[in-house]
């Protein structure tokens, strides 16, 4: 316990809300000889008819992109770990023409993900749920409130198309100053989270896949000198309902003092039309708040998310994979005649928190 409680992380890695000047601190903007770049990038791939998944490393490559995106890639693995880049023109293209651009930019930093058991590698976050309908267990579907996470892939993007009516707040926070707050307010939890929790699969896993992981999955741990966070309260919460063994008191009380520090330190800004957000999962968590949709098409709340595991990616320990994926990857394997996870894992984080 000794040497995980004296372990302190320093800015810009471990950095509090409320020392930044709100977005304006984390942003970066397109100019007009990127987004041009971006635009002949697009037209090149259109001309050639490749679909967005045929889109590579060295087809979004141009000297107005690659030094400032390689600059962004460094930032989120050895500094803030989140950049919001802003002024993708969304305004002037359709979804698919923004979905092809975000996905070149996306080439520069890793590999996409599978997001589900439907295979979907781009994921449209936005409310999916019809009117008497019970809400899906994943987040992306739905409109609902989601607590600070983080995703299964070592890159998390966001790229706004469309904002909400209301709502829909973004909430993000660094993992490395909750471990630091932690480490002096209340030690005696770093080993329960560098312990870890099992996490549930949600009925996503392959046909021969226990539906639980076999193993915990620390929410801090360490290796070769990289310290990782991984957290999802409510899958791990599915878990413990599954197995039949309710966390125990000590474990409340650490998952409750993680969730109060990340709180505490996180930061709030809305992401507008246009908007891509680049977070380094295995440093920052994101939530965000609930959002209402307005009853026109202009005011239905619209992201595209991707998942990426990084081309060269920072040492990390096997036990943060949840799924059993083909090369040890990140995201959740496409699996035939599986679906989303549906509303009754909503149902058992419920008997969990009750």
């Amino acid at each position: 316990m000794t040497e995980v409680a004296e372990r302190r992380f320093s800015y810009p890695r471990a950095w509090n809300g409320a020392d930044l000047d709100g977005l304006d601190s984390l942003a970066r903007s397109f100019g007009p000889g990127q987004v041009a770049a971006l635009e002949e990038r697009l037209r090149e791939v259109r001309r050639r008819g490749l679909a967005l998944t045929d889109i590579g490393r060295e087809d979004f490559r141009h000297p107005e992109l690659d030094g400032d995106l390689a600059d962004v890639l460094r930032e989120l693995i050895d500094g803030r770990g989140i950049v919001v880049l802003r002024g993708l023109p969304a305004d002037r293209y359709d979804a698919d023409d923004i979905a092809m651009m975000y996905w070149g930019i996306g080439t520069h930093f890793g590999a996409a993900l599978s997001q589900s058991a439907l295979g979907d590698v781009l994921g449209h976050v936005r409310d999916l749920t019809k009117p008497g309908e019970e809400e899906e267990a994943r987040g992306y579907t739905s409109a609902r409130e989601l607590r600070l996470h983080t995703d299964l892939g070592q890159l998390a993007c966001l790229l706004c198309y469309r904002p909400a009516a209301s709502g829909g707040v973004s909430v993000v926070v660094s993992a490395l100053a909750v471990h630091n707050q932690i480490a002096a307010t209340h030690p005696e939890f770093l080993p329960i989270l560098y312990r870890g929790f099992h996490y549930h699969r949600r009925g996503e896993e392959a046909r021969d896949a226990e539906p639980v992981t076999p193993h915990r999955v620390p929410v801090f741990s360490e290796v070769g000198g990289n310290t990782s966070v991984f957290y999802v309260r409510e899958i791990l919460q599915n878990a413990a309902t599954e197995r039949g063994e309710p966390l125990s008191a000590e474990e409340v009380a650490a998952l409750d003092c993680f969730d109060a520090c990340a709180r505490e330190q996180s930061i709030r800004f809305t992401l507008e039309s246009g908007d891509m957000m680049l977070m380094n999962n295995r440093k920052v968590l994101h939530a965000r708040t609930k959002f209402v949709d307005g009853d026109g098409a202009e005011q239905q709340r619209h992201l595209m998310r991707l998942w990426l595991d990084l081309w060269d990616a920072p040492p990390e320990v096997k036990e943060l994979q949840i799924y059993e994926n083909a090369g040890g990857r990140g995201g959740i394997d496409p699996q035939a005649g599986r679906e989303r996870a549906g509303p009754e894992y909503r149902a058992m984080e419920d008997r969990q928190s009750a």
